[in-house]
């Protein structure tokens, strides 16, 4: 089951979670793979050919073999799945990552392309490599505290387009000053294979490709 926010976007990608909810104004390009996945937050950028939730042992390791046709059409049966990957607000990732399934990437991180990211992201990192390894953080301790305080991601796009977004200790010092914080109230929809409903509001729908 799919879960959207109003304004986000996902183009075509194979999918094999249980349960998604993806929030509003994030994009998935195409030729992505959600896996084992259960959040992606607000204001995310997901390259082409990304992968989240990949399994880690999908076959069994202790068995006489690694093949499949030890629990097809026999009476032996192997399901191992981990815990679903997570992803905050604000995160980038870049072209051909594999995110593995129970790893939890904070708000605000960054995954360089073709990354291989096998432990949990903390928040405002840059990771890379293979595995990925912690480059640099994107801010200061103190930058990296306000915005987390400020949870910006929940107001409507609107006032935040009207804010220092290039500055972010300007941005900060505006925030702190907004007369309202009132949060967006965002739309939502759910998609699964019996079809498509609304959960509140009218249409909720993103820009949605073809989920497989």
């Amino acid at each position: 089951m799919l879960q959207l926010e109003e304004g986000c976007a996902i183009s075509r990608v194979q999918a094999a979670f249980s349960t998604l909810h993806v929030g509003s104004m994030t994009y998935i390009r195409s030729e992505s793979e959600l896996l084992n996945v259960s959040r992606i937050g607000r204001f995310c950028s997901i390259g082409n050919s990304v992968v989240i939730g990949q399994e880690k042992a999908g076959h069994p390791l202790d068995w006489v073999s690694t093949h499949p046709m030890q629990y097809t059409g026999t009476s032996l049966h192997y399901v191992e799945r981990g815990e679903p990957a997570e992803i905050g607000h604000d995160v980038w990732i870049g072209r051909e990552a594999m995110i593995m399934e129970g790893v939890k990437v904070s708000t605000g991180a960054v995954i360089a392309a073709r990354s291989l990211v096998t432990c949990d992201v903390p928040p405002y990192a840059i990771v890379a490599g293979t595995p990925a390894r912690i480059i640099r953080y994107r801010h200061s301790d103190q930058v990296i505290n306000e915005l987390l305080g400020s949870a910006w991601w929940e107001l409507p796009v609107d006032v935040l387009q009207r804010l220092s977004l290039d500055v972010p200790e300007h941005f900060l010092r505006q925030f702190a000053e907004l007369p309202s914080r009132e949060p967006a109230i965002y739309r939502q929809v759910e998609v699964s294979r019996r079809g498509c409903r609304e959960l509140s509001g009218g249409l909720a729908c993103g820009r949605v490709g073809e989920v497989q």
